[in-house]
């Protein structure tokens, strides 16, 4: 009877040995692509850039494109085991401010999305940074081409945009424009706000280094609720998480400061008008503060859309 609980046990060893662990699951959109190779082709993506057929195609998938002549592709500086290109965007101080490519979803895009991008900030940009990222965002009526409406206050029925970029570089955070958004100077304008602020899991920007981005979204639904969410991760560790009761913390002016002695946060009430959803995405290069004739750049590579996490690339 012993020998053969010694065998069934022996046997039942060697079973649970040979099943795969947990972390070998995979876990992340991009666990099933290597090189993020067919990622566009899974079910919960909902667009992909590998900018990897040429300026002329790639154009043609956007519905805006800011200085075109000023964008090139490579398929040598990308992000380690990249199976796609990368895209540069230049400027040149005092004749142009930079570029962009606008993309417009039709239908707009509702409930929880995810946007995970690469970028390289160069250290010869150091100092001239304004507004540098793929922020995603809607417009109500949507738009085929990006405008801006920075400075306004209460426009919950009509716009919002999400990014994270170096707001003081080094330093990164999001930039936010949504209807219940803070002024920093009491209501008689409002500029993007900011939600990191320090916190133990702030990061910072690697000059000259490929860097992973993700965003996760959640729009509040009913529109008269504050139950929407964001969240933010950089090269797959997470930066901050806010929602409906987390994290605690206070507003001062138009910067979210997490404190567990102070209030829970309320929530996102991203919109007040069910029509506005995720109408676009923006990749973009605003430099207006290069010196004469100074050509300054940026690199973004990888981009993904989707239902789910996607993470960084796997390798």
């Amino acid at each position: 009877m012993n020998a053969l609980k010694i065998l069934c046990f022996t046997f039942l060893c060697w079973g649970n040995w040979m099943k795969p662990l947990p972390h070998a699951q995979h876990t992340t959109i991009a666990d099933r692509y290597p090189g993020d190779a067919g990622i566009a082709d899974d079910p919960d993506v909902l667009f992909a850039e590998m900018f990897d057929d040429g300026l002329p195609k790639i154009f043609s998938r956007y519905t805006d494109v800011k200085n075109g002549e000023g964008m090139s592709v490579s398929a040598a500086d990308v992000p380690e085991r990249s199976a796609g290109h990368s895209l540069m965007i230049t400027n040149k101080g005092g004749v142009n401010d930079g570029g962009h490519l606008f993309k417009r979803f039709t239908p707009g895009l509702d409930g929880t999305i995810f946007l995970r991008y690469y970028v390289k900030y160069p250290l010869s940009s150091k100092g001239y940074i304004h507004h540098e990222s793929v922020r995603m965002g809607g417009h109500n009526p949507p738009s085929d081409y990006h405008f801006g409406q920075a400075g306004k206050c209460g426009l919950g029925d009509k716009r919002m945009s999400m990014s994270y970029e170096p707001i003081n570089e080094p330093s990164m955070d999001t930039y936010l424009y949504w209807g219940d958004m803070k002024s920093w100077n009491g209501g008689t304008s409002c500029y993007g706000n900011d939600m990191v602020n320090g916190s133990p899991t702030a990061r910072e920007l690697p000059w000259d280094k490929w860097m992973c981005v993700e965003m996760m979204v959640k729009l509040n639904d009913p529109v008269t609720a504050y139950n929407g969410e964001l969240k933010v991760w950089q090269d797959g560790v997470l930066v901050g998480h806010w929602g409906p009761g987390f994290p605690n913390g206070r507003w001062e002016k138009d910067s979210w400061f997490n404190n567990p002695d102070d209030a829970p946060f309320p929530g996102f009430r991203w919109r007040t008008d069910p029509e506005l959803k995720i109408t676009y995405i923006c990749i973009e290069f605003y430099d207006d503060e290069s010196p004469l004739n100074e050509v300054h750049h940026i690199r973004y590579s990888n981009i993904v859309m989707a239902r789910k996490y996607i993470g960084p690339i796997k390798y």
